[in-house]
């Protein structure tokens, strides 16, 4: 009796990856035009401008950093834990950046526009991670591939 499996695993694909993402980013613009219209509706023409901007920043940060992640578990599977630690550092201190210049700038001057920027941001966050998880759960690829005998 040994302790070795015999199963072979199974080089993930891009592809299921791939689809999760774009069907996420998919849901987190659908989020920032449901902010975008709100704000319009009752702010005006500059806090839709920050609502979108936040949820169009979200979803292009998050999204890169995922494929980039897809990409690199797929040709190394072992080094996945790692780089998605630091996809993650990357993608938080690039929101953060890019929030802080854009608040600390003159791009939205009205205490209104910077709070829909803000919501924006975490209504679209929220999304991106709800619909992230989800899909990946239903997606359903195997991690490896059992062996074709009955072995016992």
């Amino acid at each position: 009796m040994t302790t070795e499996s015999s199963a072979t695993y199974r080089r993930s694909s891009l592809v299921p990856g791939v689809r999760v993402v774009v069907r996420a980013a998919g849901l987190t613009v659908l989020a920032g035009v449901v902010m975008t219209c709100a704000a319009a509706v009752v702010h005006g023409a500059e806090p839709a401008a920050a609502a979108a901007l936040g949820a169009a920043l979200v979803a292009l940060v998050v999204s890169f950093g995922t494929l980039s992640l897809h990409v690199v578990a797929s040709a190394m599977p072992t080094a996945s834990l790692l780089v998605a630690l630091v996809t993650y550092l990357t993608q938080l201190a690039i929101v953060m950046l890019v929030f802080l210049a854009i608040t600390r700038g003159d791009l939205f001057g009205t205490t209104e526009a910077r709070g829909w920027l803000a919501a924006s941001m975490v209504v679209a966050t929220l999304v991106w991670t709800a619909a992230h998880l989800v899909l990946t759960a239903r997606e359903r690829v195997p991690y490896f591939d059992l062996p074709t005998g009955g072995e016992s």
